[in-house]
């Protein structure tokens, strides 16, 4: 009867192979160049591509999973493409005008193996920044600043996750 126990506690044990993990990081890449974004919104802010560039550069260094260097001697490229910007209203005052807008970016980028010449993978990242009109063309500045910096958030943890 023990043996009986014994011999079923172990096939239980054995097959409960799963695990959790979080940085699963692509075999051979150990580099990242990124890339300055292209803009095909036709949003107009010329500062857009390398602003969302230059955070994105940031966060990577910050976290130091991957070194950030130059495209010739990189083992991966971080490219994207900033697609749209789009703005709508969120809330609307007692007298019928806009008290808060929001301002979207969506971007498609893309993690290449330079090494083997293949996409490691291809995503669409989605966010947002709210701003008031009423305090000028600065908000709206600080608006897309906010969906830019929540952008280079979600690439960067796309980057050193597997999920």
């Amino acid at each position: 009867m023990k043996y009986c126990a014994f011999l079923a506690l172990l096939l239980a044990i054995s097959g409960c192979t799963y695990s959790f993990r979080g940085a699963s990081l692509p075999p051979g890449v150990h580099s990242v160049a990124v890339e300055v974004f292209d803009d095909k919104s036709g949003y107009g802010d010329p500062s857009l591509r390398t602003n969302l560039t230059n955070l994105l550069t940031q966060q990577l260094i910050s976290d130091n999973t991957y070194q950030v260097t130059s495209m010739s001697t990189a083992d991966a490229a971080i490219i994207g493409t900033i697609n749209s910007v789009t703005t709508q209203p969120v809330s609307i005052n007692g007298n019928e005008q806009v008290g808060k807008w929001q301002i979207t970016v969506n971007v498609t980028v893309r993690f290449e193996n330079l090494k083997t010449q293949k996409d490691i993978w291809t995503k669409q990242f989605s966010d947002w920044g709210e701003y008031n009109p009423s305090a000028g063309p600065s908000n709206r500045s600080q608006g897309l600043s906010s969906a830019e910096d929540k952008l280079s958030q979600d690439i960067l943890l796309a980057l050193v996750t597997n999920w």
